[in-house]
């Protein structure tokens, strides 16, 4: 009897054992496929890939996530060491910048699924709401989109930057559903801000205009909550308006002592240098020509050649008889080397200067300029039309410049910014097949 006890007690062991082993092994096997969808998640939505023109700073802020953030993310000791198609790893709940077109995907269906704005998205990536994307197509999402929690007249949606690093530029968009006059001032400077499409309303028929404009950061703006503000005037002749908080997150940029030749001493002296700049304001702080590109920005130069000085930097001329901040991107390239047009624009200048050497300016529109100084030869006389591509001018070394290189500067509504991200980054696009009637109407009231 104890025998037969102990063979059946045997056996209901190894049943149990049995049991929970093929439990263990099951649960092992959901926890495989439950972390392969977790890295599959991840693969596609919480890392960034960096491009060109990028800077941690720039990723930090189109993603809204903290540089600092980022940075111990990816355990990077130097933030301006970034390469060209260098995996970002991006902390959980960030923001992603794109997503992927499935089969049957349309712009519709992906605003859809977001929850965002068809009209806003089929601006964002040039093209229409309806058209047809192929499966694995990279489409861009609206960053920062802030629905209002109360309403604001005839403004039924702002998009709004939360946070700009110093040198960069945000963007701000508002979706009306009347004709009206829109303007937006940051800090208390206006901005340019302009109607970019109509699109028509589904629940009503009614039209609806989505307007937007840059929000550019200067370098040396201190870190800081500043106010960005937008008003009209309804029917009844009230003005309504309403502000926004936006953080300005600071960036520690690079230190450069340069030494200029004996014969260019003088080119440090102060009033020569805002002589210069009076010269200039008034040319680069126009918003009223129309908008001229619709795609990001091309090099400036034929080849990829090296920075030797890049936006921002604190220079330090003669061991401290000038300092200035460095308003553009310096490119190592030889004398003679062509100077192409980034994108299609009016020139407004082509003449010698006294810093800046033989110079060219291009007018983009919209209150967006180029520069290009320190250039042996101009190619291009004011009033030109140029298109993206096009010769301006020759590499040189005019000016004040202690070698052969290209300046590329970059201003918006007269603050000179980082041109690098515009590499990327597609400016104002609107969609051919979208009506463009309140532009134009709007370029002739001016």
């Amino acid at each position: 009897m104890t025998e037969k006890l102990d063979t059946y007690g045997s056996s209901q062991r190894r049943r149990v054992t049995s049991r929970l082993l093929l439990t263990c092994l099951l649960f092992l096997a959901l926890l495989a496929i439950l972390q392969q969808g977790r890295a599959a998640a991840q693969t596609s939505g919480d890392t960034y890939v960096v491009q060109r023109g990028d800077t941690l700073a720039s990723i930090a802020s189109e993603l809204d996530i903290p540089l600092e953030i980022l940075a111990a993310t990816n355990q990077l000791t130097d933030i301006n060491a970034l390469k060209v198609g260098q995996v970002l790893l991006l902390p959980e709940g960030a923001a992603r910048r794109t997503v992927i077109a499935r089969p049957g995907d349309t712009i519709q269906s992906i605003a859809e699924r977001e929850g965002l704005s068809d009209l806003r998205l089929a601006i964002l990536n040039s093209t229409t709401p309806t058209a047809r994307l192929f499966p694995g197509q990279p489409v861009r999402l609206l960053r920062d989109t802030v629905p209002l929690a109360t309403p604001f007249g005839s403004v039924k949606i702002v998009g709004v930057p939360s946070t700009i690093v110093q040198g960069q530029t945000g963007w701000l968009e508002a979706e009306v559903d009347r004709p009206l006059s829109l303007e937006a001032s940051w800090n208390g400077a206006p901005l340019g801000i302009r109607p970019l499409a109509i699109g028509r309303k589904d629940e009503t028929g009614g039209e609806v205009t989505v307007w937007g404009g840059h929000v550019p950061i200067s370098a040396s703006l201190e870190p800081g909550v500043y106010s960005l503000s937008l008003s009209y005037e309804a029917t009844n002749g009230v003005t309504v308006s309403r502000s926004f908080p936006v953080f300005v997150q600071g960036h520690i940029f690079p230190v450069q002592d340069i030494r200029l030749p004996a014969d260019k001493d003088a080119l440090v002296e102060q009033e020569i240098s805002q002589e210069e700049l009076d010269h200039l304001s008034p040319i680069w702080s126009r918003t009223v020509t129309p908008i001229q590109w619709r795609n990001p920005f091309l090099l400036p130069l034929q080849s990829d050649f090296p920075t030797t000085s890049p936006y921002g930097v604190s220079r330090n001329y003669n061991s401290g008889q000038y300092f200035s901040i460095h308003t553009g991107q310096d490119f190592a390239a030889p004398g003679g080397s062509p100077v192409l047009a980034p994108a299609d624009g009016i020139v407004t200048i082509a003449e010698p200067l006294t810093v800046r050497g033989i110079s060219v300016i291009l007018d983009h529109g919209a209150g967006l300029f180029t520069g290009y100084w320190h250039l042996q030869e101009a190619l291009v006389v004011p009033g030109e039309k140029v298109r993206a591509g096009d010769p301006i001018g020759l590499v040189g070394t005019t000016g004040r410049s202690t070698g052969e290189h290209l300046h590329w500067e970059l201003r918006i509504y007269g603050v000179a910014v980082d041109p690098m991200p515009f590499l990327t980054r597609p400016l104002l696009a609107v969609p051919s097949t979208i009506e463009l009637e309140v532009e134009q109407e709007t370029e002739e009231g001016q």
